[in-house]
């Protein structure tokens, strides 16, 4: 028990370090400035679509968007997080704090993800406008939101994962940004394919079949899309761990 409180307590410090450190930094506000910007962007065109008969009332139109954009704002938000300690060698300080190696790692994970989960929140107004000038499924809103915050933070993860794998904060952003975008397209290259196994699985690796297919546009919580999403959060920290675990053995 006493291990546990501990170790809360360490992940507790380091979200609340990362997560005050993003509102020091000016990129946090420009992105979330583009967030907002695209959001209403989105949001504006659909329901103009809805006041003019063209479209059924639903969020579907501006969620879709938002989750695409969330690949390029995954990495932005995470390549410092352990590049930076790396160049500047203050990871090396962390190593000889009282906190274990995946505790750093959950702690800068949870930072990034509180900052976009404020991104997220921020655009439930235009929920509320619609379901205060249409009748549309609120269900749908639902899962879209919530099937939208679990891919932010599985995007988040590999974003870290790939912030431990080198000390320069560029690279660590294309990186990311290659893992994410192979990962939602990787459907593409099915037809390709004459294995039908290889197949299945980039299917199943696929971000918008678990997200599109099911929580969006169906308005359906299946076990097996959260589980996506959940295993790829748990994988990419625990390999990201693994990374800084080998740089602490090497110091």
């Amino acid at each position: 028990m006493k291990s546990v409180t501990r170790s809360l307590f360490a992940l507790w410090v380091i979200f609340k370090h990362e997560f005050s450190l993003y509102f020091i930094s000016p990129i946090v506000y420009f992105i979330g400035a583009a967030w907002l910007f695209f959001a209403g962007l989105f949001f504006s065109l659909s329901f103009t679509n809805f006041n003019t008969g063209l479209g059924e009332p639903s969020m579907i139109s501006t969620l879709s968007p938002l989750a695409f954009l969330m690949i390029f704002i995954a990495p932005a938000l995470t390549m410092r997080l352990l590049a930076e300690e790396i160049r500047t060698g203050t990871h090396e300080l962390l190593f000889t704090a009282p906190v274990r190696d995946w505790e750093i790692v959950v702690g800068k994970w949870l930072g990034a993800w509180g900052v976009v989960t404020i991104f997220i929140l921020l655009t439930l107004p235009y929920s509320f406008l619609l379901v205060w000038r249409g009748s549309p499924d609120q269900g749908m809103i639902l899962t879209g939101y919530l099937g939208l915050w679990l891919l932010s933070g599985a995007v988040l993860g590999v974003g870290v994962f790939a912030s431990s794998l080198t000390q320069y904060q560029l690279v660590a952003f294309m990186v990311s940004m290659a893992i994410l975008i192979f990962l939602w397209v990787s459907d593409a290259v099915v037809s390709l394919i004459n294995n039908p196994l290889v197949g299945d699985i980039l299917r199943e690796l696929t971000i918008t079949s678990h997200y599109h297919q099911t929580m969006l546009t169906r308005g359906l919580i299946d076990p097996v899309d959260v589980a996506y999403f959940v295993a790829l959060m748990a994988v990419s920290l625990f390999l990201a761990t693994q990374t800084l675990g080998t740089r602490r053995w090497r110091a």
